[in-house]
């Protein structure tokens, strides 16, 4: 048998290259592999950062949201005290009736009646404080729809961060749907 050597030789260099693309093509798959991983931990920790900053955001919005209601809930406090000195026009005309000191003079209950004299005022003082009752009915049924849609937005904005079940999220969103709804109708029947 003989040999031919220059034949072995090139497949030999045949088996060599091949062996050559080989380690090529396994390093660039390698790199391929690293690049892909690089990328998908880039991707996820853009959508976690971009997740934190809205939870931020909605933290803020919340932290407002509550500032906003503490204001509104300290601003009728302002407006039940504006109807005393509305009121207080009353003891105003009770300075042109000076004569009613002398009955007053002989029994000391007589100071009672002298907003007596005032009785023609006191219809129109009356009609005041019935819009004033009614004003903070009025009030009340305001502040109570504004808490409603904040415990709402509340509601959403944790369902949004995934820390309440569906089920649980819409039975809870139907119930306060369901307030909003009746304080709406008591408004409307004051106004």
């Amino acid at each position: 048998m003989s040999f031919d050597i220059s034949a072995i030789m090139e497949k030999l260099k045949e088996i060599e290259d091949f062996a050559e693309n080989v380690a090529e093509t396994k390093k660039l798959a390698d790199q391929l592999a690293e690049n892909f991983t690089k990328m998908k931990m880039s991707i996820n920790q853009t959508i976690n950062d971009s997740f934190s900053e809205i939870a931020n955001q909605i933290e803020a919005l919340r932290q407002n949201m509550e500032r906003m209601e503490s204001v509104k809930t300290d601003a009728p406090k302002v407006d039940t005290p504006a109807p005393a000195p509305k009121t207080q026009p009353a003891p105003e005309v009770k300075t042109p009736a000076p004569p009613p000191p002398v009955v007053e003079a002989e029994p000391e209950p007589m100071p009672e009646p002298v907003p007596e004299p005032e009785i023609e005022p006191e219809p129109a003082a009356a009609i005041e404080t019935a819009p004033s009752e009614g004003s903070d009915q009025l009030d009340f049924l305001l502040q109570q729809k504004d808490r409603l849609k904040a415990q709402l937005t509340d509601l959403r904005f944790d369902y949004m961060r995934g820390y309440i079940p569906e089920d649980e999220y819409k039975t809870k969103e139907s119930e306060l749907d369901t307030q909003l709804e009746d304080v709406d109708k008591q408004i409307a029947a004051l106004k």
